[in-house]
């Protein structure tokens, strides 16, 4: 699939866009590509990535099955995650 938004430079974001993306690399999650795509607009990178945390990161179901749901969920769309 080809992108048709072209992603930031990473160069070309502050700190708090480039600590996103390196917690993102460390994670292994979310997409880097989405959110250098997202980083064009900082303020909608930062409202994706909080929900993002707080919703694979936090609450009572524990992370590794909701790895295996997002997992089965892409299987199920035959979407080639």
């Amino acid at each position: 699939m080809t992108v048709r938004i072209p992603p930031v430079d990473e160069q070309a974001v502050d700190d708090r866009v480039r600590r996103a993306f390196a917690d993102a690399a460390a994670r292994g999650a979310p997409n880097p590509t989405l959110l250098r795509i997202l980083a064009r607009h900082p303020t909608a990178l930062h409202a994706f990535y909080e929900g993002w945390q707080n919703t694979f990161y936090g609450g009572i179901v524990e992370h590794p099955l909701k790895e295996l749901m997002r997992v089965r969920m892409a299987r199920l769309r035959n979407c080639g995650y």
